[in-house]
């Protein structure tokens, strides 16, 4: 590997490791919170496990149910746990949207610039 190449290996790995540490981490970091405390506020509200053998009985008897109990479920929640859960479900899409966005466009950022500098 001639010396040019390696400089520029190091220089794009620092790059990166910028880009990850402006953009990706705090968005993984706001989306993780999100569900936190989306699943803490279940937590506190439900017996989760109670629920997830209940949801285990459904599937293993008839899986065509479950979309059945998942409403049944949502229409004994109270309302404003289930606007909440849909707060934070929007917003860890629009983290994960916009996130795999900004990877896309460095992906192709980082061809197009590989492209132009085998053809010097």
């Amino acid at each position: 590997m001639s010396n040019e190449q390696k400089l520029k290996t190091r220089i794009m790995r620092r790059v990166y490791g910028i880009w990850f540490v402006r953009q990706a981490l705090p968005m993984l970091a706001g989306g993780s919170l999100f569900i936190a405390v989306a699943l803490r506020m279940t937590a506190d509200r439900f017996f989760v496990a109670q629920i997830w053998r209940n949801f285990e009985s459904i599937a293993s008897s008839n899986i065509m149910d479950i979309p059945r109990y998942i409403a049944s479920a949502m229409n004994h929640a109270e309302p404003s746990l289930l606007l909440f859960i849909s707060f934070a479900g929007v917003a860890g899409l629009a983290f994960v949207i916009k996130l795999l966005r900004s990877i896309r466009s460095i992906m192709t950022s980082s061809a197009n610039l590989g492209v132009s500098y085998q053809k010097w």
